[in-house]
């Protein structure tokens, strides 16, 4: 579901009246938890790590329930808690990618079916998303993937809407540039 809605039957749930907590929780699972995988995925380019960061984000909506403020904004909130996650990890695999420089790791040498990969363009595209800069990636993929507008990207990554087109306009000459020199 596109443009930050929430279903009908979340909605129903989700007055501040709703005690059904376990309810409300999977059925927005149910709906939302493969956009939720998308996006992680999109973040960190890697699948088991995007499921788990998608579960822990709807983990983290059922234990904070009764903290919740807005009942009526949980897909934003598990969102928002999928970007948290996403950055947590980025910056721990960071760290630990620091501390293999200082050991000094042997060289990888590509599999078959990594050079494979590598021929296929949405494969390409998705690397050139993981290399952009954190924002615009966060940007890029708010705008595209989750089909947000600018307003709705916005809000949900705490920017000026000016921010939001400039990192746009970054991001798409960027891709657009990765693209075309694959070819």
């Amino acid at each position: 579901m596109n443009g930050g809605e929430e279903s009908a039957v979340v909605l129903a749930f989700a007055t501040p009246t709703s005690r059904d907590k376990d309810a409300v929780v999977e059925a927005l699972f149910r709906e939302h938890y493969g956009t939720m995988v998308r996006l992680a995925y999109c973040l960190l380019g890697d699948r088991a790590a995007a499921e788990n960061v998608a579960q822990e984000a709807f983990v983290s909506l059922h234990l904070h329930w009764s903290s919740l403020r807005d009942r009526g904004a949980l897909l934003p909130y598990v969102r928002s808690v999928v970007f948290n996650q996403c950055r947590s990890r980025q910056r721990w695999l960071i760290r630990g990618r620091r501390a293999m420089t200082q050991l000094g790791s042997p060289d990888l040498v590509p599999s078959s079916e990594d050079a494979a990969l590598g021929l296929d363009e949405t494969h390409r595209l998705g690397q050139a998303i993981r290399e952009l800069p954190r924002r615009q990636r966060e940007v890029v993929v708010c705008r595209f993937l989750l089909g947000l507008s600018e307003s709705e990207t916005s809000t949900e990554l705490d920017i000026s809407m000016g921010s939001v087109k400039q990192h746009t306009h970054r991001a798409r000459a960027t891709l657009q540039a990765a693209m075309g020199a694959g070819q």
